[in-house]
């Protein structure tokens, strides 16, 4: 289990003993993630808050992106992972309320689990050797999401 609490434009990472882990920290059209050394760990990067989501590895290597996939303003959201080959790789479904994450992997199965406090959010992992920057990336896209004032409905095509 993972903790991600937000103090302004910084997000703490903490394990289940609440021993913290690394920041998230939130610029122009970008989230990186920051080891407590102050090592550069990946980051997110978006033109719009609508998306897509490029997600990036400490080696500055495409790793996903991640991008809306369905479901409307007033009911759950969902959020479509690809790797760099546009291989799906996990989806996230929200709850009616956006409250509550399932990231699932393409065979239905769950990786991990998001939960939205009142100003924090656990992510329960219960899938082994899924990266876990991967599933703190569907964190900062939620974390986006409710930053943004303006909903975002894109066009049928």
């Amino acid at each position: 289990m993972l903790t991600l609490l937000g103090l302004g434009g910084t997000y703490r990472v903490k394990d289940v003993n609440g021993n913290l882990l690394s920041y998230i920290k939130w610029g122009e059209r970008k989230f990186w993630f920051e080891g407590m050394d102050g090592t550069h760990q990946g980051e997110i990067r978006y033109e719009t808050s609508a998306g897509p989501y490029k997600v990036y590895d400490a080696q500055n290597q495409l790793r996903a992106t991640i991008e809306w996939a369905g479901g409307l303003g007033l009911r759950s959201d969902k959020w479509r992972m690809k790797d760099p080959q546009g291989q799906q790789l996990a989806i996230a479904e929200s709850d009616f309320l956006r409250f509550n994450y399932r990231v699932l992997a393409p065979d239905g199965s769950t990786i991990a689990q998001i939960h939205k406090k009142l100003s924090f959010y656990r992510i329960d992992i219960s899938r082994q050797g899924f990266d876990p920057l991967l599933i703190l990336s569907y964190v900062v896209v939620h974390i986006l999401q409710e930053e943004t004032t303006v909903a975002y409905v894109p066009a049928f095509v």
